[in-house]
């Protein structure tokens, strides 16, 4: 069990030692004009889905996500920056379905942090922030992309190598022991010839799951699901998560047509059985200047205790582990921040005597 004090005096440390840091940093910026320290940005959405799963009536919605950042230097080295989202309580998706009779939607926090370059190379982030960990040609066999950590994350790259770590909750509990994750990864990025590669290794592990039940989650027990993850008959975690991961991805030309190959494996090392995942896929071309496209493909197989399911894609499957199954991906650059996408998922949902499960979504996005 994790020593609840043993925790908040380090968490008090850390913090310390980067407020003393901050400190010392150039005030240069404090005489600049208000308007150049700041930038605003965002991005909106409209989503059509089709959801086909075996055994219930074929679904169709219209989704929507809207999202509005605003970044502040503090000084040289440090920003801090709040993003709000439309959304609801879910950790892993911002979309909100249009329904209702036209009930309004709910605007929450989905980002606010600081970032501290605190040497060259290296980075300290504290608060709400997208995910730290690197994934292989955005793939999300561990996460959903939209999953936002809550904690303190260091960033470090130089030289070929990177590094990323840090703990975060996944819940705090006034009468019990808390339950955080601690995550780090080390890895190799280079260029040789025009061809990228990155290739390393993650832990993930998780603290304070076993023997507990939903009940002891709010955002579980509000859902009445473990995502995947087995339960006793008592409708306990049979598992901590002890999650390690192997990753890699490479990008060359055939031609001027850019092609990435990308893996990314992960075994949980507590579970005794149904522990492994994997992932695979390519990616064809890159949509970015108007009338630019890009087609990518992965298949996974995820077994119930890979992962911690509440974090893992909740596209994918409907959202949790015990599947296996395609997607497709193609997007295609109408014009400067406008861009239209569609995705195809093909998936089974349950590894053994699975259900067939299709999703099809079709998007229509725009940056400002």
């Amino acid at each position: 069990m994790i020593n609840q004090s043993k925790i908040a005096l380090s968490t008090l440390s850390i913090l310390s030692f980067i407020g003393l840091n901050m400190a010392t940093s150039s005030y240069a910026f404090a005489e600049e004009n208000w308007s150049e320290r700041i930038k605003l940005n965002g991005d909106f959405r409209y989503r059509y889905e089709f959801i086909g799963k075996e055994g219930k009536d074929d679904r169709h919605r219209n989704r929507i996500r809207l999202r509005l950042g605003i970044q502040a230097k503090v000084n040289e080295n440090v920003d801090v920056a709040a993003v709000l989202a439309t959304g609801g309580e879910d950790p892993v998706s911002t979309n909100q379905t249009i329904d209702s009779q036209s009930t309004t939607k709910d605007i929450r926090l989905d980002q606010g942090y600081f970032a501290w370059k605190a040497v060259d190379g290296l980075k300290v982030k504290g608060g709400k922030f997208k995910n730290p960990f690197y994934t292989p040609i955005k793939s999300e066999l561990l996460w959903d992309v939209d999953l936002r950590p809550e904690g303190l994350a260091l960033q470090y790259s130089k030289n070929n190598l990177f590094f990323n770590g840090g703990f975060f909750y996944v819940e705090e509990r006034s009468q019990a022991d808390d339950s955080f994750l601690f995550g780090s990864q080390i890895g190799y990025s280079a260029t040789f010839n025009g061809t990228k590669m990155t290739l390393g290794t993650g832990y993930f592990g998780y603290t304070e799951v076993k023997g507990l039940s939903l009940n002891d989650f709010d955002y579980l027990e509000a859902e009445g699901d473990s995502f995947g993850n087995t339960l006793d008959a008592e409708g306990k975690f049979v598992n901590d998560y002890k999650e390690w991961e192997l990753f890699g991805d490479i990008t060359f030309k055939i031609k001027s047509l850019p092609v990435s190959l990308f893996f990314d494996y992960v075994f949980n090392t507590d579970a005794e059985e149904n522990d492994t995942g994997y992932l695979v896929g390519f990616k064809l071309n890159k949509a970015k200047k108007p009338g630019s496209w890009d087609f990518r493909y992965n298949y996974r197989e995820i077994e119930a205790d890979a992962v911690f399911g509440t974090f893992s894609d909740s596209d994918f499957i409907a959202g949790g582990t015990d599947g296996k199954g395609h997607e497709l991906n193609f997007g295609y650059q109408i014009a400067k921040g406008w861009k239209l996408a569609a995705s195809y998922f093909i998936n089974e949902v349950g590894l053994n005597d699975g259900k067939d499960y299709d999703r099809v979504q079709v998007d229509l996005k725009f940056k400002f």
